[in-house]
């Protein structure tokens, strides 16, 4: 008797356990992309309460769509005159006031062949919240890479520039590299930095991010 009222009470806890929908696997993977899209802890807590995930299923499932509130306000557009094809090196940029880079824009972009690109706008963006490049690189589209001859005359018409530019250059690993440029007025020159985009360091708001028009 005892040994088959035991057996019950495992059959009706068994009953009440609701099985999970994730496997470890996917519990990891989910884990990862919320770190990877820039997520705290607070922002994972909100979305667990209320209602929200039945609204994130509505947009998974093609029955909603995400408005998404611009994170770049439009400042101005600048001219860039054709530039000619060369090879890039110190003296390349310092020709246009670069004096000091990082390790990361030097192996990315000292002799990097540029070729010849036509006349273009370029715009000039005011980030107004702390973001990651993430969403900077969503809201841009297609529009984000600027080619490496152009930010150099960008640089070059912009010297002595109390703003602080974010560019996003292809390096010689051809990818895609977030460029920090500032003008230092204690050397008189800009100081220029790389970084890899899935970095999870979040720009400040109030920097200047430079896109194709």
């Amino acid at each position: 008797k005892w040994l088959k009222a035991t057996s019950l009470k495992n059959t009706l806890r068994r009953r009440h356990v609701m099985p999970s929908i994730m496997t470890s696997r996917q519990s990891a993977e989910l884990d990862h992309a919320f770190e990877r899209n820039g997520w705290t802890s607070e922002d994972v807590k909100k979305l667990s309460g209320g209602d929200i995930l039945a609204t994130f299923l509505l947009v998974i499932r093609d029955r909603a769509e995400v408005v998404v509130r611009s994170i770049l306000t439009l400042l101005r557009t600048v001219h860039i005159a054709s530039q000619p094809a060369g090879i890039t090196s110190e003296k390349y940029f310092e020709e246009v006031g670069v004096q000091r880079t990082s390790s990361n824009f030097k192996s990315q972009f000292y002799g990097l062949e540029v070729a010849a690109t036509d006349e273009v706008e370029l715009t000039v963006y005011k980030l107004e919240e702390n973001s990651l490049d993430a969403s900077i690189l969503a809201e841009l589209g297609d529009k984000t890479e600027t080619s490496v001859s152009q930010f150099h005359a960008f640089l070059a018409a912009n010297s002595k520039s109390s703003e602080w530019f974010i560019f996003y250059l292809r390096g010689k690993d051809g990818n895609l590299w977030v460029v920090y440029a500032r003008w230092n007025s204690g050397y008189g020159g800009w100081y220029v930095s790389a970084y890899s985009v899935e970095s999870l360091n979040r720009w400040l708001a109030g920097h200047l991010v430079v896109s194709r028009n």
